[in-house]
């Protein structure tokens, strides 16, 4: 029963313990203490060399590290890292270090293939790098499709891991924006707002293209409200009162608009800031008529109306181009007009325009009238005022080539030059020019033109037409009966006196 009882068996273990210390043999002891010792030091350095990189072993790289680096040797740091990352070759801060090292040794690709790598572990230094390295600089469009992802994943990381990084969170904005991702960009642009107020405008903006209407126009109001809010501690500024312009045309307040405006002027703080305010009350103007347009009325005093404010706009912003454009095409569209009142507002708006202007609409004037030589006149004198001006440019060219004694090749350097001076020719330009090198018997360089007028309604059977003249010109019989027969389709549509080329003013009023 003894061998059963713990008891027991813990008194047999002390006696043995206590039996087996007693026969020690103490006397002899020192003559183990160099055993003793050197299985300590063997146990010391075989833990070193099994312990995988903690302890002195990385302290020591460490510190060889930081003292090559400190001296730029980077051959020695980078065998010091390739010998830390045989101990932990998944360690991210280690391959960043080395592929900064490596950048440093002039071996670029390598550290930015590396980089790439850490990115798609979500390293954030790794992202900070390649924006710094491989995106600021360049626009948007340099890049290729799978470029544009890569920056899309380094500004979405820094973006949501650096809430405070307003440049990263702008630029992930913009990226948003150019990619279409309009859902994704309305969040950062609010979260912008918080700290730049005309975001919220921004954000309104894009909430209206996705046809969210209720959500652009919240946008709106609480940017107004905020920047209202900074315009009573600085009620002089100009840039917040442009801002508050802003908002309320957006929000279809234009006669707040026009208040707000009207009011910065009179507490301008010097003469740029003026003009550039006066300059916004022309185009919160010419909003505000293209608003009134809208309406599906069009009877005589709405048509007063609109020409009588254009007459404010004129006198208020004379240089304004949109100002300017508008007041030339309200002209042009009501020469026409019978009515006494609109024949009186009309002829005070053409004698208040700048010269440049008045020109411009009787020359374009003379030429829907065919009077050619007087269409010349006076678009050259409008083209000595404005020079700069497309349109002008444009119905000069055509009044130069269709005169009794053509000059094709100073029609075409007009053309040139109103094609070279809008950012964004229409295809009436480019009609004008192809008609242009079409007399001139120019048939390969008028194929382009004509085919980029193309897209215009009121353009495309003459277009056609001349189009299938060239192609025979030139000896493709199967294009140019294929644009004859388009031609033929759009008869009906769009009906023709004639084959023979004409050319169109910029109003789009024929002239063959």
């Amino acid at each position: 029963m003894h061998a059963f009882n713990p008891l027991t068996w813990f008194r047999w273990i002390g006696e043995f313990i206590r039996c087996w210390f007693l026969g020690i043999p103490w006397r002899d002891a020192p003559k183990a203490i160099p055993a003793v010792i050197l299985s300590m030091v063997l146990f010391t350095t075989a833990f070193i060399a099994f312990s995988g990189g903690a302890g002195w072993r990385n302290r020591l790289l460490d510190r060889q590290l930081r003292v090559s680096l400190d001296r730029e040797d980077f051959p020695t740091a980078e065998i010091v890292i390739r010998r830390q990352l045989e101990a932990d070759p998944k360690n991210v801060d280690l391959i960043h270090r080395f592929a900064l090292v490596r950048e440093a040794q002039s071996f670029e690709e390598e550290a930015k293939v590396l980089m790439r790598q850490l990115l798609t572990r979500r390293h954030l230094p790794a992202a900070k790098w390649l924006l710094e390295n491989q995106i600021i600089g360049k626009k948007l469009t340099d890049f290729s499709p799978e470029e544009l992802d890569e920056v899309g994943r380094v500004l979405q990381l820094i973006t949501e891991r650096e809430d405070e990084n307003l440049g990263a969170k702008r630029m992930y904005a913009e990226y948003l924006i150019f990619e279409q991702r309009l859902s994704s960009a309305i969040p950062v642009v609010l979260e912008l707002s918080e700290v730049e107020p005309m975001r919220g405008l921004q954000a309104a903006a894009l909430a209206r293209q996705l046809n969210e209407f209720d959500a652009a126009e919240q946008y709106a109001s609480a940017a107004l409200e905020r920047v209202k809010e900074m315009h009573k501690d600085d009620p002089t500024n100009s840039n917040i009162a442009m801002s508050i312009a802003r908002n309320q045309i957006f929000l279809e307040r234009h006669s707040d608009a026009i208040r707000t405006l009207k009011g910065s002027i009179d507490v301008a703080k010097t003469p740029e800031e003026r003009r550039m305010l006066t300059q916004a009350l022309g185009d919160a103007i010419v909003a505000y008529v293209t608003y009134i347009e809208k309406s599906p009325t069009n009877t005589v005093q709405e048509r007063l109306r609109v020409l009588t404010m254009l007459d404010a706009a004129v006198k208020i912003a004379p240089n304004n181009p949109r100002v300017v454009t508008m007041v030339a095409d309200h002209v042009l569209s009501s020469l026409n007009e019978d009515d006494e009142q609109i024949a009186t507002v009309r002829a005070a708006l053409i004698s208040g325009s700048p010269a440049g202007i008045a020109h411009f609409i009787k020359g374009t004037s003379a030429l829907m009238k065919e009077d050619l030589a007087m269409a010349e006149l006076h678009l050259e004198k409008a083209a000595e005022q404005l020079p700069r001006s497309g349109a002008i440019l444009n119905n000069l060219a055509v009044a130069l080539a269709l005169k009794e004694d053509p000059e094709y090749e100073k029609a075409l350097q007009v053309a040139n030059a109103a094609i070279d001076n809008v950012p964004t020719p229409t295809p009436h330009f480019f009609e004008t020019r192809g008609q242009i090198l079409f007399r001139m018997g120019r048939f390969r360089e008028a194929i382009s033109d004509l085919e980029r007028a193309l897209p215009a309604p009121d353009l495309k059977r003459r277009s056609h037409l001349m189009l299938a003249d060239c192609y025979d010109k030139v000896g493709d019989a199967d294009l140019a009966q294929g644009h004859r027969d388009a031609a033929e389709r759009l008869k009906d549509a769009e009906p023709s006196d004639g084959e023979a080329p004409e050319s169109k003013t910029e109003d789009g009023s024929q002239q063959d």
